[in-house]
């Protein structure tokens, strides 16, 4: 990994203990004072302000993400954890007050200046993000198929094949043994449109969606939503409810949140940055 403006090395920055600047944040300066930033494990933030934004940035020793000390450190989860929590703890903290423009963990600059002119050149469109963005969160919104339930899986094939209830129960046994996976491929397409229905229940709560890709064999539909936090808790009752009202159906909806609005960032003109993730 190297940081934008950092030419490749042939590994000889490794124990140096030049310091880097570590993106955490863009946020509003207007609500966030560098005498209010945390100091966490006694480390002092640092808010670095270009015009209408301004940066959360921290010092860290260059050699833990450069050279060859940095292919150890971030495939070792007792170095990588604590750092990628504490990450995530200062985007919370700055949430309770600015809405937040998220960086990924180990986004790093050379030197201050550097970070300073790609803010210059994106200030508009990071400005106009924290606009949108200001007391609003993202959640996300999992719908799942349940296809291990023998219930419903005699629900589906009753849709699926219309012999299916004249059947003994010995060829219906058979018939699930040679053709259960066609019946689950069924019941995920029968679950997600059951689930883009739902969303649409959703949608008037939130003042924004995203398709998430999906990361799990039963899992039919992941949607991220920018939330305003006003509605957060009337979303919540509300997945509650059409889970109540889905009974028997073969579908389940998990709520979770709230995250720094990462899916819902614009696209800037070029990759800021090199991270560690």
């Amino acid at each position: 990994m190297r940081t934008p403006d950092q030419p490749e090395t042939d590994g000889g920055i490794s124990g140096s203990i030049e310091p880097a600047i570590s993106l955490i944040a863009f946020v509003d300066p207007d609500r966030i004072s560098a005498e209010r930033l945390p100091a966490p494990e006694g480390r002092a933030l640092r808010l670095h302000r270009a015009g209408a934004v301004a940066a959360i940035v921290d010092l860290v020793p260059i050699a833990d993400f450069c050279g060859v000390d940095a292919e150890r450190h971030l495939t070792d989860v007792s170095w990588l954890a604590p750092r990628v929590r504490r990450h995530a703890e200062i985007l919370a903290w700055a949430m309770q007050f600015s809405p937040v423009f998220p960086v990924p963990f180990g986004t790093l600059y050379t030197s201050i200046e550097s970070l300073g002119a790609f803010m210059a050149a994106h200030e508009a469109t990071i400005a106009r993000f924290l606009l949108d963005a200001s007391d609003k969160e993202e959640w996300e919104l999992r719908a799942a198929a349940r296809l291990d339930d023998p219930a419903i899986l005699d629900q589906l094939a009753r849709k699926a094949w219309p012999e299916w209830a004249s059947l003994t129960s010995g060829i219906r046994y058979m018939r699930l043994c040679r053709d259960k996976e066609s019946l689950r491929d069924f019941g995920r397409a029968e679950a997600a449109a059951v689930a883009d229905r739902l969303v649409q229940e959703l949608e008037p709560l939130t003042a924004g969606r995203r398709n998430r890709n999906l990361d799990g064999t039963d899992l039919v539909a992941r949607h991220a939503f920018l939330v305003p936090k006003e509605n957060a808790a009337a979303l919540s009752r509300r997945v509650a409810e059409l889970n109540n009202r889905l009974g028997a159906e073969s579908v389940e909806l998990t709520l979770s949140g709230p995250w720094p609005p990462f899916s819902f960032r614009p696209p800037l003109d070029r990759p800021p940055l090199h991270s560690a993730n």
